[in-house]
């Protein structure tokens, strides 16, 4: 999935995405009174890649509905988190088009630029797909 297919299925979804300073967390998802938004920061200028990865992320909290606040046990929070990245993932990340680029010799860098995320989703990606095998 491109950036501009992201914002799109946010759209589709009902998911209003709005752009205000949250330079702490990058991006943010919440739901109020049965609506979904995704908050994306705007205090600086993000590449098309890290911006993909924040909105992905989120998208990822609001299409299962984990969502969860400061007073939710930490282990919770982190099985969203989790969640919230495996959405990203299997949807922007696909397996076969991974492998054959991993096959090909690409360097993780190089992937992340042409799947249009960041290394580190790469990274995450990489393991997931491997730890899923097991």
């Amino acid at each position: 999935m491109t950036l501009n297919e992201l914002y799109r299925l946010a759209e589709d979804k009902g998911i209003d995405v709005s752009a205000f300073p949250l330079p702490e967390s990058g991006s943010l998802a919440l739901e109020l009174d049965g609506r979904q938004y995704i908050g994306m920061d705007n205090s600086h200028r993000y590449p098309a890649g890290e911006e993909a990865a924040h909105l992905g992320h989120e998208l990822g909290h609001c299409l299962y509905g984990g969502f969860y606040s400061e007073k939710t046990a930490r282990d919770s929070i982190m099985r969203h988190e989790v969640r919230a990245d495996k959405w990203y993932i299997e949807n922007a990340i696909p397996r076969a088009e991974l492998q054959k680029l991993l096959a090909g010799g690409y360097e993780l860098w190089e992937i992340a630029e042409i799947m249009g995320t960041t290394e580190e989703y790469i990274q995450k990606a990489c393991a997931y797909y491997e730890n899923k095998d097991q």
